[in-house]
């Protein structure tokens, strides 16, 4: 049996671990026409009736200009658009954690240049910047891309997630100014994400709980004490429980097997926090 455990602090488990990326939402855009263009072509089934769209005036969406492998979505009108005109999606990510974005761009001559990613939860959140996800975008598919960009923890398990790719200056991809006959063009849109087990389907990165691993002894540090303190591995198996811990708690790991494990701390308000850790 191993003795040290390395604690993970975020949720963004690497793949190494064994963790499995299911697709949550995908625009390859296949088909060109208006009646199916819009809509993703694959991904969990709430969330295939979710349309691309775009924000703020621009000209509407065509779906028969060429994209990677298939067609794109293609838009002009972006003329005068810094802060203000985006590309938009809505995806349900219920059930997931450790979220990823890729996507590529790609605008004409005349086109913006200039984005970042957003994302608001619910739709009278308030758009936030994705870390990592600027786009300097020119005249092919080659700049714009963004690929396995982490969303933030507050995108998982939620009921409704928007994500945007905002403007953010009214300069051309070639250094001009946007006009208003220049197109930006996305495509290859994927959000992929690892299932939560099941029962264990409220994470949260609340700063409740703090973990400290030395020598197969895993000490717990409450801000309170706590109802109840588990331990399940990461098929959601429970391997440890004990109830009314005290604001400090210790667990003997020694006998537990490499893995990723699930810490689940419940207060006495009901608050859940759960975390990561790895034995390695």
């Amino acid at each position: 049996m191993r003795n040290i455990f390395t604690l993970i602090m975020i949720l963004y488990v690497s793949t190494g671990f064994g963790q499995t990326y299911d697709t949550l939402i995908r625009y390859t855009f296949p088909d060109s026409t208006l009646l199916n263009g819009p809509f993703p072509d694959a991904g969990l089934t709430v969330n295939l009736g979710n349309p691309i769209i775009t924000q703020g005036g621009t000209a509407a969406i065509a779906y028969t200009y060429f994209g990677i492998t298939t067609y794109c979505a293609r838009a002009t009108g972006w003329d005068a658009g810094n802060g203000t005109k985006f590309w938009q999606i809505k995806v349900t990510t219920s059930g997931y954690n450790t979220l990823k974005l890729s996507s590529k761009q790609r605008s004409s001559n005349t086109g913006p240049r200039d984005f970042k990613v957003q994302y608001k939860i619910g739709y009278i959140g308030t758009w936030t910047d994705v870390p990592n996800a600027t786009v300097l975008d020119s005249n092919n598919w080659t700049y714009g891309v963004l690929t396995d960009v982490s969303l933030p923890t507050a995108c998982d398990n939620q009921d409704t997630v928007y994500l945007n790719w905002i403007m953010t200056s009214n300069t051309s991809a070639n250094n001009g100014t946007v006009a208003s006959g220049g197109a930006s063009n996305i495509d290859d849109i994927l959000v992929v994400g690892v299932s939560i087990p099941q029962g264990l389907s409220s994470y949260s990165m609340q700063p409740d709980v703090k973990m400290v691993v030395n020598k197969g002894i895993l000490t717990l540090y409450l801000k309170e004490p706590a109802k109840e303190f588990s331990i399940f591995d990461i098929n959601g198996n429970l391997v440890y429980k004990t109830m009314k811990t005290s604001s400090v708690s210790t667990v003997n790991t020694d006998k537990f097997n490499q893995g990723i494990y699930i810490i689940k701390v419940i207060f006495d308000n009901n608050t859940t926090v759960t975390k990561k850790i790895s034995l390695m």
